[in-house]
């Protein structure tokens, strides 16, 4: 009985193994009668027709506009199955501000056949939907750009054009005008319509901003009086009324402050009449009052402009309304509202800071987040081909049994090797990031340290009543905030602009200490506008020589900053001629310890990679008379040319 329950056995697994051998799996087929749309060239023309007209104008349409026509190109039954009408819905969504509906439109064209015109405007409108014109734009938003325009350029797209719009606007930002120059020449260039005198005047309109922002004040005005031209032609009363604030930007870019008050104002009261107020009118009137020493004027629209910005709860920065009324202010001599004015200006700096961080942060984990879900996708298909090869191979199962076995445990061993070797390739990846941070985070580090003193040096000299030395005082310290958030933004900066910056901290310390100090800055043969340099390397040290070694000296203090070159090496040398280790021994050492290390981790995150490697050098007591300290940084010497 028992062999033969065991017989039994063995025929009924051979008998299942049997139906898995012969068992076949067949794909459903796809339902022949499902309903297609048929292509008519004639419409799709048409169609094309409408979104160019719509698109090529400087100025959008509005959404009302749009959707009226949408709603008579749905009387065609065939638009209302083509691609065209998604592309029109996300673009009235877009004029609609109503971003989440941009994209839910563009998602019912994935799967669809497109065009190439059609893949260009559906990458435009995606793109655009997140795009900023008032802000900074992203580096991973300008490579998607940069990406869609060379699409569009391989494809001889009607379309391309506007790329080089969004590009030109993003380098605008970014204080790239020569760049931002190119791509407006072209735009235009690409401009389906050049001679619309609507099309000319804009791009006019444009050169003018890249010349205003080169100071290339001979190209600037004839540009003006080109834009006033096709303007008139325009016979438009909005775009002839905005030549006032053209005007008014020429005149202040040739320091005729009145005139440029009356462009300004005169723009601004007809903006107001058509209820069309925006916060940049308010700034620039501000701005022109200012500099016209109207000063009341000047800070009635810096604070109208701030409530039109609250009122309207609109995301602006508003940081430049905050730096002119802390210059107003003091120049009142109203110095209380000046420091809450530079406050609030340090504030907003350090929300901007925050924000961009966020979305720095953001971005890391939304392209982690996507990089893992490709490799799952990758790894399901690799398991779904490896699935159907066995179920082929189980034809032959009793004779290749074996190499199965082995087959299936190197197929776990390679799975295995593969999940770790991706999971070396993240962490590698998430420590190149971390460094980036880590970067960013040292180079910021110092500033909040130097701008609690500064201001704190100011409430000094305010409560002593020593009004024009504050005043004077709170013209250097704006100069060096401005230097602050415009140089951190940097990773490299001339030498010539860490020259100026350096020259403007040491000003403000002798304010501070005075008679206390000379100092003198060499650069030898070096071209101070080819070098570059990491911002904020050398003030630490010149802090540190300034608040220690010449405190109580009895004799005059001598800071020496010497620039040079030694072969592939850049060499500075901070020297003076204080106590060294004489006296205040402890803290002199505690400090010099932090700046050290705080600047140390910088120059490893920035040359990690460098041959010679960058390094610090502190030696105190360096005079024959064994005072001083001399301070020597290495770092590899990198050069720019223009």
């Amino acid at each position: 009985m028992k062999n033969y329950g065991t017989g039994a056995f063995y025929c009924l697994m051979a008998l299942l193994l049997l139906v898995q051998l012969f068992s076949c799996h067949q794909n459903k087929s796809r339902d022949p009668n499902k309903n297609t749309v048929i292509p008519n060239d004639s419409l799709e023309l048409s169609y094309e027709n409408v979104l160019l007209a719509y698109l090529s104008t400087q100025d959008f349409k509005s959404a009302a506009v749009v959707k009226k026509k949408r709603n008579e190109l749905l009387k065609d039954g065939y638009f209302e199955h083509s691609p065209y009408h998604s592309i029109l819905l996300a673009y009235e969504y877009l004029l609609d501000d109503n971003i989440d509906s941009v994209e839910i439109a563009l998602k019912n064209l994935e799967g669809q056949k497109l065009s190439p015109d059609l893949a260009v405007l559906k990458d435009y409108l995606g793109i655009r939907a997140n795009f900023s014109f008032h802000d900074v734009t992203s580096g991973t938003m300008v490579a998607q750009i940069i990406d869609a325009k060379e699409y569009a350029l391989a494809h001889e797209s009607v379309f391309t054009f506007l790329f080089y719009n969004l590009l030109a606007n993003a380098e605008y930002r970014q204080a790239d005008y020569r760049q931002a120059l190119k791509d407006v020449e072209s735009w235009y260039h690409y401009h389906p319509n050049k001679t619309d005198p609507h099309v000319s005047e804009a791009y006019q309109e444009m050169k003018f901003m890249q010349y205003m922002a080169l100071h290339d004040f001979e190209k600037l005005k004839g540009t003006l009086d080109s834009c006033r031209h096709y303007a008139n032609a325009t016979k438009d009363s909005t775009i002839i009324m905005r030549m006032y604030d053209l005007q008014a930007q020429y005149y202040f870019s040739i320091n005729n402050n009145p005139k440029a008050v009356e462009a300004s104002r005169t723009y601004f009261n007809y903006l107001q009449a058509s209820n069309t107020l925006n916060p940049y009118v308010y700034a620039n009137l501000g701005k022109n009052f200012l500099n016209n020493n109207q000063v009341d004027s000047a800070i009635f629209y810096f604070n109208a402009g701030l409530r039109f910005i609250k009122k309207h709860k609109m995301k602006h920065n508003k940081m430049f309304y905050y730096k002119n009324l802390q210059v107003a202010y003091a120049l009142k001599g109203d110095y209380e509202r000046a420091y809450f004015a530079l406050d609030s200006t340090f504030q907003d700096y350090k929300q901007s800071t925050q924000r961009i961080e966020a979305e720095k942060i953001n971005e890391i984990n939304t392209k982690y987040q996507t990089e893992k879900k490709d490799q799952a996708i990758t790894l399901l298909r690799t398991t779904n081909a490896f699935n159907h090869k066995i179920l082929m191979q189980q034809r032959w199962i009793f004779v290749i049994l074996l190499a199965l076995v082995f087959s299936i445990a190197f197929f776990i061993y390679f799975r295995n090797k593969q999940r770790l070797l991706q999971n070396i390739n993240q962490r590698i990846l998430a420590e190149n990031r971390q460094l980036i941070l880590e970067q960013k985070t040292r180079q910021n580090q110092l500033n909040p340290h130097f701008i609690y003193n500064a201001i704190a040096n100011l409430q000094g000299l305010i409560s002593s009543e020593q009004k024009a030395k504050a005043n004077q005082y709170l013209l250097l310290l704006s100069r060096q905030i401005r230097d602050i958030l415009e140089l951190n933004r940097e990773e490299y900066i001339s030498l010539d602009q860490e020259i100026k910056s350096l020259n403007n901290y040491i000003l403000l310390q002798q304010m501070r200490y005075q008679d206390v100090f000379d100092y003198q800055i060499k650069t030898g043969d070096l071209d101070p506008d080819d070098v570059m340099i990491p911002p904020m390397i050398i003030q630490p040290f010149v802090e540190n020589a300034i608040e220690h070694a010449f405190k109580n000296l009895p004799y005059m203090g001598q800071l020496t900053i010497d620039f040079h070159a030694d072969e592939n090496q850049l060499h500075v040398s901070i020297c003076d001629n204080g106590w060294g280790m004489q006296v205040h021994k402890e803290q002199v050492s505690h400090k010099t310890s932090l700046s050290q290390i705080i600047t140390k981790e910088r120059l490893e995150l920035l040359f990690a990679d460098a041959d010679p490697k960058a390094r610090i050098e502190i030696t105190p007591n360096y005079t024959d008379d064994q005072r001083g300290y001399k301070v020597e940084i290495y770092i590899p010497l990198v050069l720019y040319f223009n």
